[in-house]
């Protein structure tokens, strides 16, 4: 969504979800700095059967001065109303009438799209999207701290205390909002109130466990996001639980705590597992949260009538559904395997001391995830057209690529950046230039027919995921040197010998 498609119009309503989290009046309120900036005069509403009296959210409207509003009906129907967090006719939000509707949220919708709609549910809270869209508009929301610390407030709540952020933006916000400081620490020592630790203590008392894979699971009655992650947190202790989820009921489906303390189970892949079709999930491999939206599981014919029982079933069918290779121990049956040559491929490069000195130590941040890496002559960094990238040797670059002096440019939704602690951040394409890869890098490969977790050689400790459909590769020089390559990405890169 492009904010100023929003100035066409005066009379104009924001709309926080009923029972608001703090995720959703930080929304608001960024969207409704924006339109004052420009000279508009919204309302910031909320509605519902209740009225705000969690101590954290009334501290947080009273001390970043955020003009929210109860409001039961409205006297006249506006021009254009708002949705944020949360998107029009859905069970979770109060249904006013409207001439126009708008909506900015990050779960996934039953309701149709239009213009005026803004839906990424792969971001961790709505919060990280109106940062993004304000920045998109030419403002930073930097530029007013009371703003910044409601964004950032907003992201740690709806994140369970940034423990399952699972965007680049989250951490983009995460990592680059001018927040008060004391501010956060008050509101966050303000959220555990007594009815939420005797709902902490009822889960934790009703936890059901299951002994072949060592897992548990637990509902909590309705709670914020990061009282469900405190709970799960304590489940995860367990000497006997490897992974936990912990749900509770909440206005529209059913909000989701995953976490996981071994390796042979990604908890942001269990949560988009258990969600997927009928919500959305994310995180990281070790702690990860998800939404389950009851009209999609309607709409699915999935019963989600008894929570513990569909989390029970869910993940037994995703112990049970991945077939797991180690490269390094793994002899493939290269017979059941097809030839193929990689095409002429057009990427981009950066040879990592042309953006710091040699030795030292700075972080990529792509949309796969943030990881580290030491700047030196010998390391080049290698950049698809999908954004994705990954590191190579000088040696392995001058055999497998040739320069072009084509102008490269990636499609990815999130252009990769290089973050370090004395030059902040900044866009990693700045640096690129243009490659070829040689015709002839010859491998076997094979399409899959079951899920597939790949520990190749050069990760023993973070797997691969493969899907059906998917292809598993093996370089023709090294039968141990394996790899998945995604359905799409392999029609692209590769073609079979004839």
């Amino acid at each position: 969504m492009d904010l100023k498609k929003l100035l066409d119009f005066d009379n104009i309503v924001i709309q926080c979800h009923d029972f608001p989290d703090a995720d959703t009046i930080a929304s608001g309120y960024g969207i409704y700095w924006y339109l004052k900036k420009n000279n508009k005069e919204p309302r910031l509403i909320y509605s519902g059967k209740k009225k705000i009296s969690k101590p954290n959210l009334l501290i947080m409207t009273e001390k970043l001065n955020i003009p929210l509003e109860y409001a039961e009906s409205l006297e006249e129907s506006p021009q254009l109303l708002i949705t944020v967090d949360c998107v029009h006719g859905e069970s979770n939000v109060t249904d006013f009438p409207a001439k126009l509707y708008a909506a900015i949220d990050h779960h996934k919708s039953v309701q149709e799209s239009s213009l005026l709609y803004d839906i990424r549910y792969s971001h961790g809270s709505c919060s990280s999207i109106v940062a993004v869209l304000l920045e998109e508009a030419g403002l930073s929301y930097n530029d007013d701290q009371a703003l910044a610390t409601a964004l950032y407030y907003g992201l740690y709540t709806d994140t369970g205390g940034m423990t399952e952020i699972s965007h680049p933006a989250d951490r983009d916000l995460r990592d680059f909002a001018r927040y008060n400081k004391e501010m956060i620490g008050v509101l966050i020592n303000s959220n555990l109130s007594l009815p939420e630790l005797r709902i902490a203590g009822e889960a934790l008392n009703n936890v059901c466990y299951g002994k072949k894979y060592r897992y548990a699971v637990a509902c909590a009655d309705e709670c914020d996001p990061n009282i469900l992650g405190f709970i799960n947190d304590l489940v995860l202790q367990v000497d006997s639980v490897d992974v936990s989820v912990v749900c509770c009921c909440v206005s529209g489906g059913i909000k989701l705590s995953v976490r996981s303390c071994v390796n042979g189970i990604n908890a942001a892949e269990l949560a988009g597992f258990i969600a997927e079709n009928i919500g959305s999930g994310g995180g990281h491999s070790r702690k990860a949260g998800g939404f389950i939206s009851t009209r999609l599981a309607d709409g699915a014919k999935t019963d989600i009538s008894d929570p513990l029982s569909f989390l029970e079933k869910k993940i037994c069918e995703y112990c049970e559904c991945f077939d797991m290779i180690n490269a390094e121990s793994c002899c493939p049956d290269l017979s059941e395997m097809k030839l193929y040559t990689k095409k002429a491929q057009h990427l981009g490069y950066v040879k990592s001391t042309d953006i710091f000195p040699e030795g030292t130590l700075f972080c990529i941040r792509t949309l796969e995830g943030d990881f580290d890496i030491e700047a030196s002559s010998d390391i080049y960094i290698m950049i698809n057209k999908d954004g994705s990238i990954y590191p190579i040797t000088s040696e392995k670059f001058s055999r497998t690529y040739f320069l072009s002096d084509d102008p490269f440019e990636t499609d990815s939704e999130y252009a990769p950046s290089i973050i370090s602690k004395t030059m902040g951040q900044r866009e990693l394409l700045q640096y690129a230039k243009s490659c070829m890869s040689k015709p002839g890098a010859n491998i076997y490969a094979s399409e899959l027919t079951r899920r597939v977790k790949l520990y190749t050689l050069w990760d023993r400790d973070n797997y691969m995921t493969g899907q059906v459909g998917d292809y598993l590769a093996v370089r023709c020089d090294d039968h141990h040197d394996m790899y998945i390559v995604s359905r799409k990405q392999f029609e692209e890169i590769y073609e079979q010998q004839k």
